[in-house]
């Protein structure tokens, strides 16, 4: 009876959406509470706690970023309770959100092929880095922005705000990946004016035009060559650079409707932004904003932290591991490091021919955006960055395939399921891995159930990283009280957030919040007043900075030494100080006693 009612090419979509949507839903339940970063998950439950504790953003806490994505997590933090797995929950359903959008979006190529693209949103993506980070909320409204310029009429009064609307909701969670979105949506809209162009310039009359293609030529120019290496800008910066270099000389729209375009944005970005500008000019934290947000975002580009790691060497570390141990796991995981850095250039040289020659009759949001959005891989040569953009990479190539090539559809669903398999087999909730050869690997580690272990984690986690935090919590609630200053140093907010202690200072992590030498006089003089009893430093971290290194010698001479190991040195500030050939390398009694209870505890950890 129901296939006498409803068509059959609608039942097989329906069919085909409910069971991608089922499916992503149960991948993203059974991976939502696997692994941590812990200082990211810190840092983000520390500020949403402060924030329902009253505090303000930027003038009693700083943040570098813009601050959506933290008044997000502290609804998480009201409404689900006070645990970092309650972050997660906004975040999988977005990425559920997102999928389905993305499904159709492609309904019209297929359902076979908008099926396979729904799963590898989820797969190719936020199943990498289960963390309530800016980052995949701003992939989210991405795919929304480019879902309208598709999808509302162009006719639409508010075709345009909208889509500035979005432009600063994105910028106001991560204000880099907004400034490329921004550029990038400009770039669409001027292409797609150009294309229904009735009546060709003067060249004096379509100068404005140009000269906003000039100078966000300009810019991107000028942050590719302060953030990148050749090989990346080829593979991800050279495709949104060229489409700009081209339409500086081949754009027509007129300098009227060039204004109207760029008039219709900003006035879309003045209304999202007027929320939280209306809450910094209340609370008084404007200007702290600017600081956080602008100045002392800025020294983030000086960080060495993670820029060793290159997008070459993923597919050439997957060749040695298949070299190392051959067999079908490590061929098939060789090559989906291999071809994921491969579509943003993919997607990039076939945006190119179809702009310059002009095969295809279709809107080129999804690829011109996804070009610009890969720039976002760029600041950090890491998989976490290639996986925050790849799926945005691949859903553009085959939005211009599609059209150029429609017998390639099973191919693509093919590959595109075939690199999901691989992904949740050998990739997906795997805690961060630092060498190029860990990257590779096809082995996941054993993870262990926080609950009951630490407290406000509820997540499973790797044993040595449960040991080290069992042991360093312990620590701090035999020295200290609820409600007492803790001060961890460089960049461990996890602590603050698990332990209920407060934090001395506005900053949670100091290469942030300590970039000058009178500023760590400051930072000297803060704790010599407030005299937090417990200071914890991690001297692995790649976030220390001479300036936490300055902190540490202070601490150091005022300090006992309670405990050292791989993760954490804890110290108890302002007690009387042993010279360190004392200490060093010699555990107190309570160590000792304390270690051989955490190996007794591990043992018992049900393994996963």
């Amino acid at each position: 009876m129901l296939t006498r009612t409803v068509p059959e090419k609608s039942l097989t979509w329906i069919t085909i959406f409910v069971s991608v949507t089922l499916l992503n839903a149960g991948l993203l339940w059974w991976f939502h509470d696997r692994t941590w970063w812990e200082p990211d998950d810190g840092q983000l439950a520390h500020v949403a706690e402060r924030l329902l504790q009253g505090e303000v953003l930027h003038r009693d806490i700083q943040d570098v970023r813009p601050g959506y994505v933290n008044f997000i997590n502290a609804a998480a933090l009201y409404l689900f309770g006070p645990s970092l797995l309650s972050l997660r929950y906004p975040l999988a359903l977005i990425a559920l959100a997102q999928s389905a959008l993305l499904f159709f979006l492609f309904r019209s190529q297929g359902a076979m092929l908008a099926g396979a693209l729904s799963l590898g949103s989820v797969t190719l993506g936020v199943l990498h880095y289960i963390n309530p980070n800016h980052h995949w909320y701003a992939l989210f409204f991405t795919i929304v922005l480019i879902c309208h310029l598709i999808w509302t009429p162009r006719t639409s009064r508010w075709y345009v705000p909208l889509a500035g609307l979005l432009i600063v909701t994105i910028g106001l969670l991560r204000h880099l990946t907004g400034a490329f979105v921004g550029m990038g949506t400009l770039a669409f809209l001027l292409f797609e004016e150009s294309n229904q162009a009735k009546q060709s310039f003067a060249w004096r009359e379509h100068s404005l035009a140009r000269l906003f293609c000039g100078a966000m030529l300009a810019l991107l120019s000028l942050y590719l060559w302060r953030a990148t290496d050749f090989l990346a800008f080829l593979m991800f910066g050279l495709w949104p650079v060229g489409l700009l270099a081209w339409q500086l000389t081949a754009t027509t729209v007129s300098n009227t409707r060039a204004m109207s375009i760029v008039g219709g944005l900003c006035l879309g970005m003045g209304i999202g932004a007027l929320p939280l500008l209306a809450y910094h000019l209340v609370n008084g934290s404007l200007m702290a904003m600017i600081d956080d947000n602008f100045l002392r975002a800025l020294d983030v580009l000086n960080w060495d932290y993670g820029k060793k790691v290159k997008y070459w060497m993923l597919p050439l570390g997957g060749a040695v591991e298949f070299g190392n141990n051959p067999g079908l796991p490590t061929l098939l995981n060789a090559l989906y490091f291999l071809a994921v850095p491969l579509f943003a250039t993919l997607n990039g040289f076939i945006l190119f021919q179809v702009v310059r020659r002009r095969t295809v009759h279709i809107s080129l949001a999804l690829p011109i955006l996804a070009a610009f959005y890969g720039l976002v891989a760029l600041f950090l040569q890491i998989p976490i960055y290639l996986h925050w953009t790849s799926i945005l990479s691949i859903a553009g190539s085959l939005w211009m395939l599609v059209e150029l090539k429609p017998s390639w559809k099973s191919s693509m669903c093919a590959m595109l399921v075939t690199l999901s398999m691989v992904s949740i087999a050998f990739q997906a909730g795997v805690p961060i891995r630092s060498s190029i050869m860990e990257l590779v690997s096809t082995e996941k580690p054993k993870l262990f159930d926080s609950r009951g272990q630490l407290p406000k984690v509820d997540l499973w986690i790797r044993g040595k990283s449960l040991e080290a935090y069992k042991k360093v919590v312990h620590f701090i609630e035999e020295e200290t009280n609820p409600g007492d200053y803790l001060f961890a140093v460089p960049n461990n907010a996890e602590l603050y957030f698990m332990t209920e202690r407060r934090n001395p200072f506005r900053f949670f992590s100091t290469d942030h919040g300590v970039l000058n030498e009178r500023e760590v006089q400051h930072v000297i003089q803060r704790l010599e007043e407030l005299r937090p009893r417990i200071i914890t430093f991690a001297p692995v971290s790649q976030r220390n900075t001479p300036h936490s290194l300055a902190i540490m010698d202070h601490v150091r001479e005022h300090s006992e030494l309670l405990s050292q190991d791989s993760f954490f040195e804890v110290y108890l500030y302002d007690a009387k100080s042993k010279p360190p050939t004392e200490y060093v390398g010699k555990p107190k009694r309570r160590d000792v006693e304390i270690g051989r209870y955490m190996e007794e505890e591990v043992n018992r950890i049900p393994r996963i």
